[in-house]
This record gives structure tokens, C-alpha cells and sequence, in this order.
């Protein structure tokens, strides 16, 4: 009688260390699925950003060809004034 009580303990205490177990093991489960759902959420913010930059580096590349572009108008320009104003004087 002593021995099945012994064994009833014993067994009582292996489901108390298998139920704590399961608990640790949802747990990590949990946590795992926690830092995999953030990683994606991650990933996908950083393509975004990633895309974001490629975007805003073509702009800024076809902002400096329209700005060199604007110079040469400008340098152009200011070449055909100074030209015209040397005209007038030199007609005067």
C-alpha cells in the first residue's frame, strides 16, 4: 500500500513538472511568435524605407540635372544681355 501511494506522489509530481513544462513551453511559443510577427513588420518598414530612398536619390538626381541645366540657361542668358547692352553702347 506504501509503494502505490509512493507511486501515486511520484506520478502526481511528474504531471506537476509536465504541466510547468507546457506553461514554459506555450510561453516561448508565444514569445517566438511575438519576435517573428515584429522581424516581418520589420522587413517590411525597412523595404518601404529602402524604396522610399531610391525615390527621393532619382529626385535628387533629376533635380541636379534640372539645376545644371538652369545654370547654363542662366550663364546663357546673361551672355546674350551682355551682349546686347555692349551693342547698345557701342551703337551710342
Amino acid at each position: 500500500m506504501e509503494d502505490i501511494k509512493l507511486k501515486q506522489v511520484s506520478i502526481f509530481d511528474y504531471k506537476k513538472k509536465l504541466a510547468e513544462a507546457m506553461t514554459k513551453y506555450k510561453l516561448q511559443q508565444n514569445l517566438f511568435e511575438m519576435v517573428r510577427s515584429d522581424r516581418n513588420t520589420f522587413s517590411k518598414n525597412l523595404l518601404e524605407a529602402q524604396d522610399e530612398i531610391s525615390e527621393l536619390k532619382q529626385k535628387l538626381k533629376v533635380m541636379g540635372h534640372q539645376i545644371e541645366q538652369m545654370k547654363e540657361d542662366i550663364t546663357t542668358k546673361e551672355t546674350q544681355l551682355m551682349k546686347e547692352e555692349f551693342g547698345k553702347q557701342h551703337n551710342e
